[in-house]
């Protein structure tokens, strides 16, 4: 369980009531999250709201991105206003938002509906989100300097053949990425996070919400969000090689709203150990060098192998 700044019930209604909304009857922790503290709060009328306490995540840009693309029509929970029309309000010191509680469930295998039904967002991301984010910038909080850094920090603790590795896959990305065929890819406005518990699903199995946003950024190859959802919804049961039933689902939908151009196609392969890297990196840090006791770190083999199978396939 992650919570990096436990918060009791009457913490959060202290918070409540200088906002001016509902008092709470309970909140519980959220168990999915592993950059910021997220709870579930109720309320006495049977509604309840997902709060979340902003740690290592920058909140303005998760918030402001989520509101916007809610404004064409795409299901990303934008967060919830008190009334006086503020969003980010101090919690325990932390930038604090509520967000409206989803009726439904991530899931851990999602049927081809389901895979469809996400390719067909990032298709419309990818071609409506442009126009609808063009007063809007954010950096990549996880870009090639996050990378550089990172894997810094990492190889000067690995043992030597994995230091090895590191390197020679940074070296591949450095060169195609920056002078190579991923320098022309199309770019615009990315989730960066999309796994399978960052949407969910109503019970009647169709798409409520994509949340967490917290690694979002404006100008990112469209591409490596693609990838990253790719290396999740789309792996062999039990494996690291991908589904090619699964994944042509997720490629059919989304080229149904906007097709792949010629350069992406052959940026694909890259693309894919690209998401790869960066979570085998995240987990990485996280397990060999935690922030303290009190959050979770994932497991980074699991990256790792999914790195080495997009290496040799």
């Amino acid at each position: 369980m992650t919570v990096w700044t436990p918060v009791s019930l009457e913490e959060v209604n202290e918070w409540l009531e200088e906002r001016e909304l509902p008092e709470a009857i309970a909140i519980s922790p959220i168990e999915e999250g592993v950059e910021d503290s997220v709870f579930r709060v109720d309320f006495a009328d049977g509604v309840s709201a997902c709060l979340r306490l902003f740690e290592r995540t920058e909140p303005l840009g998760p918030v402001t991105i989520a509101r916007k693309l809610a404004g064409c029509g795409l299901p990303t929970c934008p967060p919830i206003e008190d009334n006086s029309n503020r969003i980010l309000v101090p919690l325990k010191d932390k930038p604090a938002c509520l967000f409206p509680w989803i009726n439904g469930a991530w899931v851990s295998q999602p049927s081809s509906a389901q895979i469809a039904e996400i390719g067909r967002f990032m298709g419309q991301m990818a071609k409506d989100g442009a126009a609808q984010c063009t007063d809007w910038q954010r950096d990549n909080p996880r870009g090639w300097r996050w990378f550089e850094d990172t894997a810094a920090r990492v190889c000067a603790i690995l043992e030597h053949d994995l230091r090895q590795e590191l390197l020679e896959e940074m070296d591949e990305h450095r060169d195609f990425w920056k002078s190579g065929a991923g320098a022309d890819v199309p770019r615009g406005p990315v989730h960066a996070d999309l796994f399978r518990n960052n949407v969910m699903f109503r019970p009647d199995g169709s798409l409520g919400a994509v949340i967490d946003w917290g690694f979002c950024a404006s100008e990112e190859p469209l591409l490596y969000d693609l990838a990253i959802v790719a290396n999740d919804w789309c792996l062999k049961e039990g494996g690291y090689e991908l589904d090619e039933g699964k994944l042509k689902v997720l490629l059919d939908a989304r080229e149904a709203v906007l097709p792949l151009t010629e350069t992406e196609k052959e940026a694909w392969p890259m693309a894919l150990r690209l998401a790869a890297l960066r979570f085998y990196l995240s987990r990485l840090v996280d397990y060999h060098l935690p922030r303290n006791s009190n959050g979770k770190a994932l497991d980074p083999d699991h990256f790792g192998n999914i790195l080495r199978a997009r290496k040799v396939s």
